[in-house]
């Protein structure tokens, strides 16, 4: 097992060893079934929170997180960020807890994984919080369009818009499905990035993260769809806001080591 696979293993395992979660998430499910959603949701960000900050305990990493200008209110929006390795998951659900608002109410786009695992990847139940799947192996992209656009009547959906794990620092082009959804039904952006996850590999050249210990988080900006005349447009400006964003990261990160 690789230095990499023994941190995911480590990661994924919190939420099995730890007896908050299998009963946290009982009672969320509870009250999701009796339409108490408000208390299902808050439970939801509380485990998400619990998650990410036992696992950077346990690994010794700090976070950045800077969210200046975001406002987590509201619904009908994709969250978006780079996508690293599995490892993001954790931080990525704890996002309602990191912007001091508790009752952010979001679900999650994500493949079939999400019908293997019903605790893990934690908060991505696809009761509980309405996760929005596609099927590699069977894709039916109008049922895919319509759950999409249901969740979006209460939530807002967080994707990785590359499409897959990078196991890179590096952002991937992002894939222009899901993309091509939200803009033509005006689905507004919030763009978030990720640096320094490939801290946690033995690869030499992300040596500098591995001995920073300390992990990004910032908000990069929103795009509002009806500011952009074509696809290409919005899609473009949305890949830049994610890399301007990482550049500066790094720069930051080669700076203090």
């Amino acid at each position: 097992m690789g230095k990499l696979q023994f941190f995911v293993v480590l990661c994924y395992f919190i939420p099995v060893l730890v007896i908050l979660f299998p009963v946290g998430l009982t009672f969320s499910y509870f009250f999701k079934i009796t339409k108490l959603d408000l208390w299902s949701n808050r439970i939801n960000n509380f485990l998400g929170y619990f998650w990410y900050r036992s696992f950077f305990l346990l690994t010794g990493r700090t976070l950045d997180v800077s969210l200046e200008g975001w406002n987590p209110d509201g619904h009908n929006r994709f969250l978006i960020c780079n996508h690293t390795n599995s490892l993001e998951v954790p931080l990525i659900v704890s996002l309602p807890y990191l912007a001091n608002s508790k009752d952010v109410r979001l679900s999650y786009l994500g493949g079939d994984i999400i019908q293997r695992y019903k605790i893990i990847p934690l908060m991505m139940h696809k009761t509980i919080v309405e996760a929005v799947i596609y099927s590699e192996k069977r894709p039916n992209f109008r049922n895919f369009k319509n759950d999409v656009l249901r969740v979006l009547k209460t939530r807002s959906i967080f994707l990785y818009p590359e499409g897959e794990r990078t196991f890179t620092e590096d952002i991937k082009p992002f894939q222009t499905g899901v993309m091509k959804i939200a803009y033509k039904f005006h689905i507004n952006l919030d763009v978030f990035v990720v640096s320094g996850f490939m801290g946690y590999s033995s690869l030499e050249k992300y040596k500098h993260l591995t001995k920073s210990k300390k992990i990004y988080f910032h908000f990069c900006g929103s795009i509002l769809a009806k500011d952009y005349p074509t696809f290409e447009d919005y899609l473009s400006r949305a890949e830049f806001l994610m890399k301007e964003k990482k550049q500066f990261l790094e720069a930051i990160e080669k700076t203090n080591t």
